[in-house]
């Protein structure tokens, strides 16, 4: 069954009418991915007058203090969280909310002076972030991104089962060999470029998913989710983890954003000073952190350091900690090791996704973005070139003349429609048309045939 040729056909229109549909998606995530890894080096770049700052005194001003600059400066806008740095030359940065934006607002601890702001909300990476899980049109774009990425792990298997070589055949001549002229040179190139950055393209697209709303949500988010209510006396009603990130930016770590804040149940007339905040998550070892401040009566003080917010580099070191407003106490200290192993591989996922390995991570990611947006060029010419002159269809690869190589070909694709049910929905369709609107047209199947 497997190495026939009505069999391979079938595959052959499977991966084509998905590729058909995932293409400009994979295009528009490569772009995207490309400048999410780059803003954040622009933006320091260009605004180091505000990130960085020189050390002229070895006392420089309390978090308090600073925290009283930014609030007299911006007095009918909402102070959210600090961001503490262990270097003596960073510039303390806050995040205010300012009507409909998010904005860094950037203070001077030894001149005790607010050096200005930077839009989060607006800021490129805010805009390339919301393309990319989006498309800029909230929970339909979120829908059919989530399709692209489930088809994307069809094409995968789909092309690699296209490019395996025949008995006898040497698969490392196979994978390295770009050799024609015309399509078949961008045939070659394609499969070639493919078999290269499969695995890793299937790991983008299942950490991808797991942001998505429906797999990633409703499934593997929801079931990695890490219950606060367990280790928190009082946890809110109303609001999750997912309430401290910042407006179209997503910085708390993925198995928390469902998770109920807890709440601080010691009332008292003072609440607790945001320097014995730092101290004490210094004291459990904090370095690079930030304390996202109370929201409301009851809220907590909340000191997080993980790869999804950059503030570290080893998920190792991913840790949230909830203190009580009032009395400063521990509430509920949530680590890596506390993590199940699906959101452990999340936390080391996102700091691969993101290219915060050091330089080569960051090279790596490039590369293979550059390879993505070179695999799909590659096969819209390659099916471009293989359309005759006078076509005025898709040209798609010819329907198998028995039709129970195509059905075999869809119950292989079943554990992929279980597994992702947005994939079903786009796989519905293919058979859509593939069945009942070709085979009920004799012409146009004559033709596609």
């Amino acid at each position: 069954m497997f190495g026939s040729k009505d069999f391979y056909r079938s595959v052959w229109r499977w991966h084509f009418f998905a590729g058909l549909y995932v293409t400009p998606f994979l295009i528009m995530l490569s772009i995207t991915g490309l400048m999410m890894l780059f803003a954040p080096i622009v933006e320091r770049m260009q605004h180091s007058d505000l990130y960085y700052v020189d050390q002229a005194t070895n006392t420089p001003l309390t978090y308090e203090q600073q925290y009283q600059l930014v609030a007299d400066q911006y007095p009918a806008d909402q102070i959210q969280r600090v961001y503490v740095s262990d270097s003596a030359t960073d510039a303390t940065r806050f995040q205010v909310k300012m009507d409909d934006d998010t904005r860094s607002v950037f203070v001077d601890p030894y001149q005790g002076k607010v050096l200005g702001d930077l839009t989060v909300s607006n800021s490129l990476y805010a805009w390339a972030d919301d393309t990319h899980g989006t498309f800029m049109i909230g929970l339909t774009g979120d829908w059919l991104i989530e399709i692209a990425i489930s088809f994307t792990i069809l094409l995968i298997l789909t092309g690699v089962y296209m490019w395996w070589p025949s008995k006898g055949q040497s698969k490392w001549r196979a994978a390295t060999t770009v050799r024609g002229k015309g399509r078949s040179m961008w045939r070659n190139l394609h499969s070639v470029t493919g078999v290269w950055i499969a695995v890793i393209l299937l790991f983008f697209s299942i950490s991808g998913l797991s942001w998505a709303s429906v797999w990633g949500g409703k499934l593997v988010q929801a079931w990695s989710t890490f219950p606060t209510e367990q280790s928190a006396k009082n946890v809110s009603s109303t609001l999750t983890h997912n309430d401290l990130n910042p407006e179209g930016v997503k910085q708390i770590p993925w198995n928390l954003e469902q998770s109920p804040l807890p709440e601080s149940s010691a009332f008292g007339d003072h609440t607790i000073t945001l320097d014995r905040v730092v101290n004490d998550a210094k004291d459990m070892g904090f370095t690079r952190f930030q304390v996202h401040f109370p929201r409301g009566e009851q809220g907590v003080f909340t000191a997080t350091a993980s790869t999804m917010g950059r503030d570290i580099n080893n998920a190792l070191d991913d840790r949230t900690v909830h203190l009580d407003r009032y009395s400063g106490s521990v509430i509920a200290d949530v680590g890596f090791m506390d993590y199940n192993w699906f959101a452990k591989s999340m936390a080391f996922g996102i700091a691969l996704h993101m290219g915060q390995f050091g330089v080569w991570n960051l090279v790596a990611c490039t590369v293979f973005c550059l390879a993505v947006i070179l695999m799909c060029v590659s096969g819209v010419v390659m099916w471009w070139k293989r359309r005759p002159s006078n076509a005025v269809d898709l040209s798609a690869p010819p329907m198998p003349k028995n039709l129970k190589r195509w059905q075999h070909a869809v119950w292989l694709l079943l554990p992929i429609s279980l597994l992702m049910p947005m994939a079903t929905i786009g796989m519905a369709v293919i058979i859509l048309v593939d069945v009942f609107v070709l085979l009920s047209i004799p012409k146009l199947r004559a033709k596609w045939a």
